[in-house]
């Protein structure tokens, strides 16, 4: 006779933040890519010119705005896909790290949308699907922000400047894919990057933090009634017009406003548990204060609204401080520390999804503006894909790009460079 087995839940300290709901979210704990056979060192990037540390592998740089601003395509190292490149953002003297949307000229910002949303029409294209089989593929566009976390992985770790990730996954990558419930992934810290258990306390205080400010035309939030049963990542949801919401000028001041939103949020709760709203040095983690009292600080706030105010109050209850010793022992052990340190300071992916994949019969399929708070995720995003509402990519671990897939990827970042010369349409006003 077979002894039945229970499965012992995982210990998770934080795990009173999720919803009960969020352990039956569809995820996928690992997606392998194809990854290069040489890849160049994996390091951070603390050059003080982008172009030492990228070198070979900048496709093209286009000017941005005044003098001096640009946008680099740049051929991801380590990819996300088989078709995918990055966007990177440089503002005047390269030693000015611009981080956020909000750190370059909004001529910059509505320069790199247009390209991302010409990305799209170029994988969209009747051409580009029948040569790179692309059917079926679905589209995520984003950023990571985290300037300040330099002690421990975080979305940001390798460069602090902004930079675009315009990946493109065909339905070959991921169509077998093992989709489990959350609750099933025993591993905490893989589980904390498919959903970090700040998730959906974060999307709940970002709802409140905007219902006063008004929204562009044709956007709203969205809830789940919006997304039915395509599912979509867990976090704080604006749903768009179209893909083309990306040419309005709106679209910019839009993710300008997001992030003044959530920095404004993020600096008035840090002083409500510390009683300072500024950063801490690398290896320090400020001291909170008595539970009691942020809970009365909280209670100052007037745009927080019940639920967020109590999930605030059980996000107390959870941290702790960390003796000196404890930290010295973290900085022996990255693993640990990205286990036990909670992010230095505002962490979030801010990106545009859509459940629809390409080929589709829908002339206008959906579109989402997602931005995902981080509390303790090691990785910046965690895309939905695949009908998971998260997928963790191994980039490092997948089997080795064959000549052809190295071939096809060089025609589809060539080809997207080509259709660039043709000029991207303009914004409107």
């Amino acid at each position: 006779m077979t002894a039945v087995t229970t499965r012992r839940p995982v210990a998770d300290r934080f795990g009173p933040l999720y919803p009960a709901s969020a352990m039956t979210l569809p995820v996928i704990p690992s997606l392998p890519m194809p990854r290069f056979a040489a890849p160049p060192p994996d390091v951070r990037n603390l050059s003080p010119h982008y172009r030492d540390h990228y070198g070979a592998n900048i496709l093209r740089e286009s000017p941005a705005g005044r003098s001096g601003d640009r946008l680099t395509f740049i051929d991801k190292a380590f990819p996300h896909s088989v078709y995918d490149m990055m966007l990177l953002a440089t503002v005047g003297d390269d030693r000015v790290i611009a981080s956020s949307v909000n750190d370059v000229p909004e001529a910059m910002l509505t320069a790199l949308l247009r390209f991302c949303r010409q990305f799209v029409g170029y994988v969209d294209a009747s051409s580009t699907r029948r040569r790179f089989d692309l059917d079926g593929a679905q589209l995520m566009i984003g950023t990571n922000h985290d300037p300040y976390t330099v002690d421990r992985d975080n979305g940001q770790w390798w460069d602090k400047r902004m930079h675009w990730h315009l990946n493109c996954w065909p339905a070959a990558a991921y169509r077998d894919a093992s989709i489990v419930p959350l609750g099933e992934v025993d591993d905490l810290n893989r589980r904390r990057a498919l959903v970090d258990p700040i998730a959906h306390l974060a999307a709940q205080v970002m709802r409140d933090a905007s219902r006063t400010q008004p929204l562009p035309a044709g956007c709203h939030l969205a809830g789940d009634a919006d997304l039915s049963a395509a599912g979509g990542p867990v976090g704080f949801k604006i749903a768009l017009p179209d893909w083309d919401f990306l040419l309005d000028r709106a679209c910019a001041r839009l993710l300008v406003q997001l992030h003044e939103m959530a920095t404004g949020a993020y600096a008035q709760l840090r002083e409500c548990f510390t009683g300072s709203p500024a950063a801490s040095p690398p290896w320090t983690r400020p001291g909170l204060l008595p539970p009691g009292q942020v809970a009365a600080n909280l209670n100052n706030l007037t745009w927080l609204s019940e639920p967020g105010r109590q999930g605030l109050v059980m996000l107390r209850a959870l941290l702790r401080d960390i003796t000196a010793h404890e930290m010295a022992l973290l900085r022996t052990n990255m693993d640990l520390a990205n286990r036990c340190l909670t992010l230095a300071g505002l962490d979030y992916h801010l990106g545009f999804w859509s459940p629809a994949r390409l080929g589709s019969s829908r002339e206008c399929p959906p579109v989402y503006l997602v931005m995902q708070f981080k509390l303790l995720s090691a990785i910046g995003s965690s895309p939905a894909i695949g009908g998971s509402v998260a997928s963790i990519l191994d980039r490092f671990r997948g089997p080795i790009m064959s000549a052809q897939q190295i071939r096809l990827r060089r025609q589809f970042q060539d080809g997207f460079l080509a259709d660039l010369e043709h000029g991207a349409p303009e914004a409107a006003a």
